[in-house]
């Protein structure tokens, strides 16, 4: 009885000892292949990430590639804010990272420094960033200002965010914008309006108030480069014409001064027929011609004849 319980008793450890080492063997193998899952997972996500950050770097080069170009002509474009029905003070901040601003004056001055600023990434939600102000497809904030978001009340009505642009100042019409304003394109010499008004008075949406016009001119005529015409030139045959560059062109003619220093012929003087005169000439005093010399000659001769008989 005592050996066989012995006997028991060296079986059972002997299995138990066997069964740890196998519960370890497969606890590093299942530790390990997790790993391998969660390193390839990262890898993958990594790639994958990179692939997505070239597509948007490749498709914002390729947007920066027209105008507004950084360092090209900069645009001007007047903007007003109008918050249940009442104009908002324009915001001051002249100087951003990316070139597009504004001077308190209502313009938003775009001049991009930066590709993500220019060409096609020009928008209204990169003013709107630029500038210190919160803007999306229903909220708008001002900076320092209160915070409106769709579904807030203009009086007794909720109100929501709408964006109207005029292609031009003084456009009649205007086009309220369905897209989400930060995705809107900015446009040189146009304007546009960011409102927060119940949805019954979209079709009202202002065009920026008139200061907002005059100042949009001042710009682009400080913006816009002058192209000079060349002056045409219309010279007469004989004249003498002396031009500098940028300077009025003088024309002083000859004509007259040729008829001064044509031929003067001294009073006696005779000239020979069929003889040319090229202009300027002189034909001096007392010179003779051949043709009615003989006629002459002999009219001395009977002349003296006479006188004889």
């Amino acid at each position: 009885m005592g050996k066989a319980s012995s006997a028991k008793k060296v079986a059972r450890v002997a299995g138990t000892g066997g069964s740890r080492i196998h519960r370890k063997n497969r606890s590093w193998g299942y530790t390990l292949a997790i790993a391998v899952v969660v390193v390839v997972g990262v890898a993958l996500t990594y790639t994958s990430r990179q692939s997505y950050l070239h597509k948007i770097d490749a498709t914002t080069a390729a947007n920066a590639k027209v105008a507004p170009l950084v360092g090209g002509t900069p645009w001007n474009e007047g903007y007003a804010v109008d918050i249940c029905g009442k104009w908002q003070k324009p915001i001051d901040h002249p100087k951003t990272t990316t070139g597009i601003s504004t001077a308190g004056n209502g313009v938003i001055h775009i001049a991009p420094k930066v590709a993500s600023a220019a060409g096609k990434n020009a928008t209204l939600g990169v003013f709107a960033s630029s500038v210190g102000m919160t803007l999306s497809a229903n909220q708008v904030q001002l900076p320092g200002g209160k915070d409106y978001v769709s579904g807030a009340y203009c009086g007794s009505r909720p109100a929501e965010v709408f964006v109207k642009q005029y292609a031009f100042a003084g456009d009649p019409t205007g086009a309220v914008l369905s897209q989400n304003p930060i995705s809107i394109r900015l446009a040189d010499q146009a304007e546009v309006t960011i409102a927060f008004l119940p949805h019954v008075d979209k079709a009202k949406i202002p065009a920026p108030p008139s200061y907002v016009s005059k100042n949009l001119a001042k710009a682009l005529a400080a913006t816009t480069p002058t192209t000079t015409v060349p002056s045409s030139t219309t010279t007469k045959a004989g004249s003498k014409t002396t031009t500098k560059a940028g300077s009025k062109t003088t024309t002083k003619s000859t004509a007259k001064a040729a008829a001064k220093a044509s031929a003067k012929t001294t009073a006696g003087s005779k000239t020979t027929a069929g003889s040319k005169t090229t202009a300027g000439s002189k034909t001096t005093a007392g010179s003779k011609s051949s043709a009615g010399t003989a006629g002459t000659s002999a009219k001395a001769a009977s002349g003296k004849t006479s006188s004889g008989t």
